[in-house]
């Protein structure tokens, strides 16, 4: 089911009031100030337990990469001549967690600027929570639901892709090159997979493809066998749209369970923090595409080569950069870059700081880098294939686009191409 601009507030109107009135009752950062002291306190919202507890670790190291550009750390530093204070909040990837965490963020630790969160429906909660508190200003960390920027919120910023953006060609590639023409979707059941399933399907049954079944599993799905006992023999591929721990059980299961069909993989599903864990999954992994922000290790671009050097130092860094930590990184350098831009100024709402993000260009280790109107980015994408090299699996990038431009479709779940 897909939702326009409309359909999607209005589905969330009484969310929004709600949300609203709880943020009204205590007092904001900024509130009574005048922006002008000496330090910058950032709270930083992140995933810490759960299916992505591996999300706070990859923030730091974003922050500590680009900190350490500047002489800081993660723990703090100066920038703009302003002394940056951090304060960690994890969550456990729910809405129930953001909402209490940046609640403790904004009213009571007084953060003058939330970077974050990691996950989907976190970063709907938390765009719903920033209308209330439009003193403070909101730097999204790898949250990718498309209507987190359709809703107008003047405060809140995301210097990234949406999940529909990433799987762009894909579905053609899947249908047209590869010749799968009947998939099976196997998704988990909240809003980033619907959008990037949707991303995918919506061009795969355009291009005349089916889909013979699905199943949407709750995040934390630990047994897949039944699913998989489940899949018509005559399904061409399969989808994957699993992430972190669950990508990685689900592709040891297709191992055990003797699952011969390819598969086609959710942006997450081929990131390093499902493929670099079991080492027993490359049979099932291998030949998996998909798309994303993140390319492959022969990338020619010195800002990437930069970042993953420095991103290799961090403390429990993954073989290769992942997802959350380059989208985290392009996040927090963007908001470092507007900090600088505006002379460390936070004062009259934080006008100068956000002038300077919304007009903020840079060639960012992933191409270049701006936002659109909506405060949205507009990116380079990659799709990618799962190769084996030297034992372990990593992606081979099949092609790039530029100038990848936010849509205004919402995705909802969806079991037929006649859904969508």
């Amino acid at each position: 089911m897909k939702l326009n601009k409309k359909g999607l507030l209005s589905g969330i109107a009484a969310g929004a009031a709600v949300l609203m009135l709880a943020s009204c009752s205590g007092g904001g950062a900024a509130e009574g100030g005048d922006g002008g002291g000496d330090t910058i306190k950032i709270g930083v919202l992140a995933t810490d337990t759960g299916n992505l507890a591996f999300g706070m670790d990859e923030a730091k190291a974003a922050i500590g990469v680009a900190m350490e550009k500047r002489g800081g750390t993660a723990e703090g530093g100066e920038v703009a001549g302003k002394k940056i204070e951090f304060v960690y909040a994890g969550t456990d990837g729910t809405t129930a967690s953001a909402q209490t965490q940046v609640k403790k963020l904004v009213e009571n630790d007084g953060v003058d600027i939330v970077y974050g969160p990691s996950s989907g429906d976190e970063g709907e909660t938390v765009v719903q929570y920033a209308k209330g508190v439009p003193e403070v200003t909101f730097v999204n960390g790898a949250a990718s639901p498309v209507g987190m920027t359709l809703e107008g919120v003047e405060n809140f910023y995301r210097f990234m892709g949406d999940s529909v953006q990433w799987m762009a060609g894909v579905g053609d590639y899947a249908y047209n090159d590869k010749g799968y023409k009947k998939m099976y979707l196997l998704a988990e059941d909240y809003s980033f997979p619907y959008d990037n399933a949707g991303g995918f399907f919506s061009e795969f049954c355009a291009a005349g493809g089916e889909i013979v079944g699905a199943s949407w599993v709750p995040v934390g799905n630990t047994d897949y066998a039944t699913i998989i006992s489940q899949i018509p023999a005559d399904a061409d591929a399969i989808y994957v749209g699993l992430g972190g721990a669950d990508a990685a059980s689900f592709l040891s299961q297709a191992v055990s369970g003797g699952v011969d069909k390819p598969l086609v993989g959710g942006t997450i599903a081929i990131d390093t923090t499902a493929l670099s864990g079991d080492a027993n999954i490359a049979s099932a992994a291998v030949g998996m595409i998909s798309g994303g922000p993140v390319p492959d290790a022969g990338y020619d671009n010195p800002a990437w080569d930069e970042f993953a050097a420095a991103y290799a130092t961090q403390p429990n860094a993954f073989p290769s950069p992942s997802i959350f930590a380059i989208l985290g990184y392009n996040a927090f350098e963007s908001l470092l870059l507007g900090i600088e831009a505006a002379k460390g100024d936070l004062s009259d709402d934080q006008a100068a700081l956000r002038e300077a993000l919304s007009t903020l260009e840079w060639e960012s280790p992933t191409g270049p880098l701006k936002l659109d109107e909506n405060r949205q980015a507009i990116v380079d994408n990659f799709m990618n294939e799962v190769v084996e090299s030297d034992g372990a699996l990593v992606l081979n990038t099949l092609s790039a686009a530029s100038d990848v431009r936010q849509g205004t479709t919402v995705y909802d779940r969806f079991s037929t191409c006649g859904e969508l």
